[in-house]
């Protein structure tokens, strides 16, 4: 059952699931198999959606809407499908990945030709400052990425050093896809700046809560085991928060795991305890409330420069839905 923001965008997200694969189609049979698989894999649409209520909250309803709402999942789409062969990854959302089925060189180039999608799109918008957003957005993402490559298997990650992975590889992509609609609809910079705001905030929210869940998921509801960040040699926040308390066990346990890439079903259990006692996870879930709580913040700032019909507060009340939402899933 899809939460209850998406109903005020329905009939647009339907449109949308046949513009994902009509915008990628080529003549190739083989490639177009991949794509389908890619694209009925399920995910939450959630930059797609983000950007088509912020379009609906300024009035925007011209011909780039869903060209532009494809582009924010298209950059999303691509970057798991290149971070699936860094992680050789066989699962994604339950389903076995592109690279796991036809090979790391087919999920490299899908999502090569997924980025070349988007590029085409977004130059029809003729908007140096979108175009410019979303290429600033693809640079900061690989960038995070390479930086998140260099923190691998290090205990000592700092806070300052998630923050700064979590900016590029999340909530750069959740501000562009709440700010560019503004390009579209030629507001005003102020309003254009909350927009972004919102979309940065959101986006923090969003991936610390997801590093939570890997310590406190259903893992038949993540698709993925529990504890999945840590044996890729990903120290995340929960646990960054914990190993602050100075526990031994736990530091053994996280030692041994960094070492040798590998955890027994003890050591989990005593692992996923120790980040709850030490407070790890309480720490984190705070964290992602004060963000989403920002969020919320920069919505009503939005508000306060706009003369909004009732369609247009519908958009505000599913976005402000959103805030809630993103500290409230399962996977």
């Amino acid at each position: 059952m899809l939460p209850k923001f998406y109903a005020t965008i329905k009939n647009d997200l339907e449109i949308l699931e046949s513009k994902l694969i009509e915008y990628l189609l080529t003549p190739n049979k083989p490639t177009n198999q991949v794509l389908s698989h890619i694209f009925s894999s399920g995910g939450k649409r959630i930059r797609p959606a983000i950007f088509l209520l912020c379009s609906q909250l300024i009035d925007y309803e011209g011909e780039f809407k869903f060209p532009i709402a494809s582009v924010c999942e298209y950059i999303h789409t691509a970057s798991l499908l290149h971070d699936d062969v860094i992680d050789n990854s066989s699962l994604r959302r339950n389903k076995p990945t592109v690279n796991s089925i036809w090979g790391d060189e087919t999920a490299v180039l899908s999502g090569d030709l997924i980025y070349s999608a988007a590029c085409r799109l977004m130059v029809k918008t003729r908007s140096l400052e979108l175009i410019d957003d979303f290429a600033e957005c693809i640079r900061f993402m690989s960038e995070s990425e390479l930086f998140q490559l260099e923190l691998l298997w290090k205990k000592d990650t700092s806070l300052s050093d998630y923050e700064r992975v979590v900016a590029g590889k999340t909530a750069i992509l959740f501000q562009a896809s709440a700010k560019t609609p503004c390009y579209l609809k030629n507001t005003s910079q102020e309003l254009a700046t909350h927009f972004a705001n919102f979309g940065k905030f959101l986006g923090f929210a969003f991936q610390i809560f997801d590093d939570c869940l890997d310590y406190e998921g259903n893992e038949e509801l993540l698709g993925k085991p529990v504890v999945t960040d840590l044996l890729e040699g990903k120290v995340t926040l929960p646990l960054i928060y914990s190993l602050q308390s100075e526990n031994k066990n736990l530091d053994i346990i996280v030692s041994s795991v960094l070492e040798n890439g590998k955890i027994s079903s003890e050591e989990k259990s005593k692992l996923l305890l120790h980040v709850k006692e030490c407070g790890g996870l309480e720490k984190s879930f705070n964290l992602a409330e004060l963000y989403s709580q920002k969020a919320r913040d920069a919505l009503n700032e939005i508000a306060k420069l706009l003369i909004l019909s009732e369609k247009q507060k519908l958009a505000l009340d599913a976005l402000n839905q959103i805030t809630y939402f993103v500290l409230n899933r399962k996977n």
